[in-house]
């Protein structure tokens, strides 16, 4: 079906849209300081019987360097958050409920995912036993709506089945902010659904496709997060061998510049192409580990985009994505030198911080954190300092879940009609309006043409058909199409679009 083919490029339908929306919308888009306040550290402040300092530690980059905060968290393990425009923090998550900046749950906000998983983790030393669940995107037009994506496990295996979302009015409460809606659901899959959810900005520059990728498939579920709200677009799948492990530790998520899409598994690495106009995932790579003991680690791009950091527990590699070969471009620029901190200091999970800087935690509790001061510089010279900020308490292994806030439109940006950035002026469809039926012609310039897939205005796939080698035009009935406006893709065996266009049927 084709609902499953290919992501729907055709959501969005505003007609309407100037060269100074987008310049402005991505000029506010930058400014914004929607990760300015991290929630790391770890629930009351508190001594343990061993003498070892616990509490939750705000981590503040409207300061420079980082303030470093103690502060009593009602959860255990953040596991993501979200500032306002202004850089103040705004709330936060473990999974079971949502939290204020006075660190209380916020009006409405408990209650996440219920169910048995809830009902077994979620008390009030506990939080939700998922890895990368959770995921705060900003309201692609409201400054004052912000929406949590939260994946909810099922009652029977405890394995990751419904992807949810709640909404939260910053205003709401006196300012505290308000959970206006919540557990609203966005797809359900198997008990196959992975423990992952991440996000990367439209190439419009305003709207945002959600990804949660499978278990232990290659497949891909896509969502697109738009001004008229949350549409599931679908699961892209990939023929390609089952994941032999169900890792769920090992830290996912897209590049800085939201092009590729890192899959980091027990057995290596996936790299897919994205393309952010059509929400099109492509040309999956696979970059085997070999013996090196990969699982379990952490994964983030440099902010210019060209190198890759891995960990791997005892060891943090570099790799350089522009370069011809990138397996062969891995560099070692760390090595765990053994530091307890009080205990197993090693390398874990990372984060690309509002100072350019990459910060790391350890898969132990820990109270100091590791430093790439320099990651857009190639070998040693990206200065990796190990334990270089030593909390006031100690860490979560869990860190919390993060986007590029700041990415902008693509140059030239996509069309935020259709969400297209397409060629059609090869391809000819007549009549239109089209009454009865219609034509699309293109001849010789598109050879790479294999599927024709037609969307309705709230790009939903109504259909596709086959398109025969040497075929030269197509033609489609529409006498059971209601009257308006409808749109067409070209795609490619792989799935690439060749040429997209619309159509008027009265």
């Amino acid at each position: 079906m084709c609902y499953k083919a290919a992501p729907y490029l055709f959501f969005l339908m505003k007609l309407t849209l100037t060269i100074f929306y987008i310049l402005s919308s991505s000029l506010l888009f930058c400014q914004a300081k929607y990760d300015h306040v991290w929630t790391i550290g770890s629930g009351k402040i508190g001594i343990s019987p061993d003498s070892i300092p616990s509490g939750g530690v705000l981590m503040d980059f409207n300061a420079t360097p980082p303030a470093l905060t103690l502060h009593n968290y009602n959860i255990r393990r953040p596991t993501a958050f979200i500032s306002d425009k202004n850089g103040q923090l705004l709330a936060y998550t473990n999974g079971c409920a949502i939290l204020n900046r006075e660190h209380q749950i916020m009006a409405n906000g408990d209650t996440l995912n219920p169910g048995v998983v809830y009902d077994e983790f979620c008390n009030p030393n506990g939080d939700y036993p998922l890895w990368q669940p959770c995921l705060f995107l900003p309201h692609p037009e409201h400054d004052s709506l912000f929406y949590l994506f939260h994946l909810r496990a099922d009652d029977w295996l405890w394995n990751p089945m419904n992807l949810l979302y709640s909404v939260i009015d910053a205003t709401g409460d006196g300012g505290k902010g308000a959970v206006i809606a919540k557990n609203t659901s966005v797809l359900s899959d198997s008990i196959y659904l992975g423990n992952y959810v991440h996000a990367t900005r439209h190439g419009n520059g305003r709207d945002w496709w959600i990804v949660s990728p499978r278990r232990i498939e290659y497949d891909m579920h896509v969502s697109l997060f738009s001004p008229e709200g949350v549409v599931y677009q679908g699961m892209q799948e990939f023929d390609l061998p089952k994941i032999d492990s169900t890792c769920c530790i090992s830290q996912q998520g897209f590049s800085t510049d939201g092009s590729k899409y890192f899959r980091n598994t027990f057995e290596g690495l996936t790299i897919y192409n994205f393309d952010r106009c059509t929400g099109l995932f492509s040309d999956p790579a696979y970059l085997d580990w070999d013996s090196l003991p990969f699982g379990g680690g952490g994964m983030v791009t440099s902010p210019n985009n060209r190198f890759l950091y891995l960990s791997s527990g005892g060891e943090l590699f570099q790799y350089d994505l522009w370069a011809p070969d990138l397996a062969a471009s891995r560099l070692v620029v760390g090595t765990y030198d053994g530091t307890l901190a009080p205990f197993i200091a090693n390398f874990f999970w990372m984060g690309r911080a509002p100072d350019g800087k990459i910060y790391m935690n350890s898969s132990y509790q820990t109270y100091v954190l590791h430093v790439i001061h320099h990651p857009d510089s190639l070998g040693m010279a990206c200065h990796f300092e190990q334990h270089a900020d030593t909390l006031p308490a100690l860490n979560s292994i869990k860190f919390p879940n993060m986007v590029n806030y700041r990415l902008g439109p693509l140059d030239p940006p996509c069309s935020v009609t259709t969400g297209e950035a397409l060629p059609a002026a090869s391809v000819r469809a007549y009549p239109n309006p089209a009454n009865g039926q219609f034509t699309l012609e293109w001849g010789a310039a598109l050879p790479g043409a294999k599927r024709l897939l037609w969307y309705d205005a709230t790009g939903r796939c109504i259909g596709e058909a086959g398109v025969e080698a040497g075929a030269a035009s197509h033609t489609q009935s529409t006498r059971h199409w209601p009257p308006g406006l409808y749109f067409w893709s070209l795609r490619s065996e792989q799935g690439r679009n060749v040429a997209a266009g619309r159509v008027v049927v009265e």
